[in-house]
């Protein structure tokens, strides 16, 4: 991978530098706060930046407030070359201000190290602050002694992925936001890790809340999808405050004071969950503990299952006064029973509640144009007739959609000889995860099984079953992936011809 991530970054200063023009009409601006770049200010970058630029910002140490107000993406030199050795810090000088203060859209964030002023928490200024903006994307990045680590208010269909936020008043805020995805967030020992205030339809998937006051807070939050967190050691595991028609799937709630806490609060669905607590759940408004066929895991229920369908024969009580009861708590623990496949296609699917797909079925659809796809069988298919060509990216990375005209390009001219596939990694989490996808866009070229395992064709003509030595990730130049989809199709002459 290392010697591949070095021949990505050279490629990418060969043809960026200066800044230079893209296929797209987008330009590349380095930012070295050792002199070494085209600025050595992030806010001066941004400053003469226009709207599709993408500023690549060097390791060292920037100590500014930036304030971001065009469509830009704003990388950290360890995203591209997966050296995440060189940290890039920044460091906020003006109080109570946000170090990062967003209000456009389509703003990427990502890779970098982000401390609020003079790294002392006031409850104020926030490490990212989205205002009012759509479709940005904030990921990798690592906040520490902010008010806030990541704000958004008013803002909807954005993208948090991979941050990591500790000590600070709030890890993660929404405030009256609607249609936002966060995953595999962690946030360590705040007051609250994530809060959700008036705010509606997100969706929250493998987020982390560990020894925060509260972990989960719903304040008047409506309609929101919770799935597999991992929330433990905190006061409060999910608390809730005049908050409904919540869904509460497959979540762990371990060694919190109280796992879940409901005032005020109505029509929350709560089911599949793990509850090993000090104090499993207070309810004192009316929810749902159950679904119409599976109930949730409660090690202080000493109810039996004498018909051995997994389901307790008496129900688990929550509040006598309200009459709050599980009436089909499971008797084994639901998520150490689930193996990882099975709680990859669950998560899939509710993804694919916000998102929508679809397949191919035949050779045919695929000829000069882009597919993409959703099954490995797909890719199988298409092995058949030659090799596979495989993108895997996501509709909110501003990479990904910089290069979707050479992908295009490359559909129509090898439309005949290889199938150009992509692989949306949102609404395909298992296929990511199988992949190995750590930074997007990633490429590869496939051209053939061996032992049920994949060979990729190499840039220098070899071919591996190790995709680390094959992949390709980020902004590549299109002779780049003409080379290694013309050395593919040597391969597979040679290969036919013995």
């Amino acid at each position: 991978m290392k010697g591949s991530s070095i021949q990505i970054i050279s490629i990418f200063f060969v043809f960026m530098l200066g800044p230079a023009v893209t296929q797209a009409g987008a330009a590349v601006i380095i930012v070295d706060d050792s002199g070494g770049g085209n600025y050595s200010s992030i806010q001066k970058a941004v400053d003469n930046a226009q709207n599709g630029d993408t500023i690549l910002v060097s390791p060292g140490v920037y100590q500014e407030n930036i304030i971001v107000d065009k469509e830009l993406t704003i990388i950290s030199h360890s995203t591209l070359s997966g050296d995440q050795t060189n940290r890039i810090l920044i460091i906020g000088t003006v109080p109570n201000n946000d170090v990062f203060s967003v209000n456009s859209n389509s703003v990427t964030i990502d890779g970098f190290h982000i401390l609020g002023y003079q790294s002392g928490t006031d409850g104020s200024g926030a490490g990212i602050h989205l205002e009012g903006v759509q479709d940005c994307s904030l990921s990798n990045n690592t906040l520490i002694f902010n008010g806030q680590g990541i704000l958004l208010n008013d803002s909807q269909g954005n993208y948090l992925d991979s941050n990591f936020i500790n000590l600070g008043d709030c890890g993660i805020t929404l405030g009256g936001s609607e249609d936002n995805i966060l995953s595999n967030n962690i946030v360590v020992t705040n007051k609250q890790g994530i809060s959700l205030h008036n705010s509606v339809n997100n969706t929250l998937v493998n987020n982390t809340a560990d020894s925060n006051t509260i972990g989960f807070f719903l304040g008047m939050a409506h309609g929101n999808k919770l799935a597999y967190n991992h929330i433990l050691n905190n006061e409060y595991g999910i608390f809730g405050q005049a908050a409904e028609h919540n869904t509460l799937v497959d979540n762990g709630l371990y060694l919190n004071g109280i796992g879940v806490c409901f005032n005020e609060s109505s029509d929350n669905a709560l089911y599949r969950n793990e509850f090993i607590n000090l104090l499993n759940a207070v309810d004192k408004g009316n929810n749902l503990w159950n679904s119409s066929s599976e109930g949730n895991f409660w090690n202080d229920h000493s109810g039996k299952d004498t018909d051995g369908n997994g389901i307790a024969d008496t129900p688990y009580l929550i509040n006598r006064t309200t009459g709050s009861m599980d009436y089909m708590p499971e008797v084994n623990e639901t998520l150490s029973n689930n193996n990882s496949e099975n709680t990859s296609e669950k998560i899939n699917a509710l993804i694919s509640l916000l998102n929508k797909g679809y397949s191919i079925s035949s050779r045919n659809q695929e000829k000069g144009a882009v597919v993409e796809i959703t099954r490995l069988e797909q890719i199988n298919t298409s092995l058949q007739e030659g090799p596979v060509f495989l993108r895997i990216g996501a509709e909110w990375c501003s990479l990904c959609r910089a290069m979707s005209s050479t992908v295009n390009e490359l559909a129509s001219e090898y439309g005949e000889t290889a199938t150009i596939i992509l692989i949306d990694a949102d609404r395909n989490p298992d296929l990511k995860t199988y992949f190995g996808v750590g930074h997007i866009p990633d490429f590869s070229v496939i051209v053939g099984v061996e032992n049920g395992e994949y060979v990729y064709m190499k840039s220098d003509g070899n071919v591996s079953k190790n995709r680390d030595q094959a992949r390709l990730v980020g902004i590549m130049d299109k002779e780049v992936l003409e080379k290694v989809l013309d050395l593919a199709l040597l391969h597979e002459r040679q290969v036919k011809s013995g």
